[in-house]
């Protein structure tokens, strides 16, 4: 590993020309490095290596920082994919690039979202998880700040103590969605669902055990709900998930199974499927009230007349 490379890893990963050159390096070393390629030139003046996050690479190339939902996706949180590239600069800055090229400037169409901020660390690439959170609740709604704080705070990237402070500095309009703000949601499919049945009137209990299984909702007496990620897909998860039902079945429960794309592009349609299990789940109790279930033993084969007894 060349002297420059091990400086710029150490460093954060980016550094400016002058903050190398600060460091008794020449520009005679930075272009042996970006020779054998093992530094590169993100924008003018500023190097990484070739392993840096795509995203900070990007955050910098235009001029400035990750924030926002990007900055928590680049924290490994399980927030909703932006899509658009959030960056901070400060107001100062000038001669923004475009994201994917350094000579190109910055223009509306370049897929990046530029939030102007006065605070912003000299070296680093991205601001912290606290100053990305203050950033989301001032610029999206509230299913997608909802989904990002409780993220962070499932991911223990931050404290209930520190999300209260945080909602001090909010925008009024974002405040009241502090109590609405579960550490339970494992991912933002959890979070849109439980957000959107409160919105329908439906109280559900989520992350509930029953036999050893842990489902996300609990939406009546015998009816769970399942959101399933991606990683559902996978030929190992969906055998699994398929045994999990089965079980569940032979249990005397009923579970929803809703995928992403479902629950994204036809909320409507779910709702109905649920409302209708809930009203069944309902109408079975009653029944049950009043025919207790017994399991089917099979009937007993009648026998002919040449096997009665003499």
């Amino acid at each position: 590993m060349l002297p420059v490379e091990r400086a710029i890893r150490d460093r954060g990963l980016f550094l400016r020309r002058r903050d190398l050159l600060a460091l008794g390096f020449t520009d005679a070393q930075l272009r042996q490095a970006l020779d054998r390629k093992c530094v590169l030139r993100v924008r003018h003046g500023w190097y990484t290596v070739p392993d840096a996050p795509e995203l900070g690479i990007r955050a910098v190339r235009v001029g400035g920082q990750l924030t926002a939902l990007s900055a928590l996706e680049s924290y490994g949180l399980r927030v909703p994919r932006p899509a658009m590239l959030h960056v901070a600069v400060k107001p100062t800055s000038s001669r923004l690039r475009h994201p994917s090229d350094r000579r190109l400037r910055l223009s509306r169409r370049d897929g990046a979202t530029v939030h102007w901020t006065v605070t912003l660390a000299r070296s680093a690439w991205r601001v912290t998880v606290v100053e990305a959170l203050l950033s989301v609740l001032r610029t999206e709604g509230r299913d997608i700040s909802v989904a990002a704080c409780g993220a962070a705070l499932h991911a223990r990237a931050i404290s209930p103590e520190a999300l209260d402070r945080l909602f001090d500095l909010a925008p009024v309009r974002a405040r009241e969605w502090r109590n609405l703000i579960s550490a339970l949601d494992e991912a933002h499919g959890e979070t849109f669902a439980r957000l959107w049945l409160a919105d329908a009137g439906i109280r559900c209990v989520q992350q509930v055990e029953v036999g050893g299984l842990r489902l996300d909702f609990q939406l009546g007496p015998h009816t769970f709900l399942e959101i399933d990620g991606s990683q559902h897909g996978e030929p190992e998860g969906w055998e699994r998930d398929r045994d999990r039902d089965l079980v569940m079945a032979a249990w005397g429960y009923r579970t929803l199974r809703v995928t992403y794309r479902q629950l994204y592009r036809d909320w409507p349609r779910v709702l109905a499927a649920i409302e209708r299990a809930i009203a069944d789940d309902a109408a079975l109790v009653a029944h049950r009230l009043r025919h207790p279930y017994r399991p089917y033993a099979g009937r007993k084969r009648r026998r002919s007349a040449a096997e009665q007894p003499s």
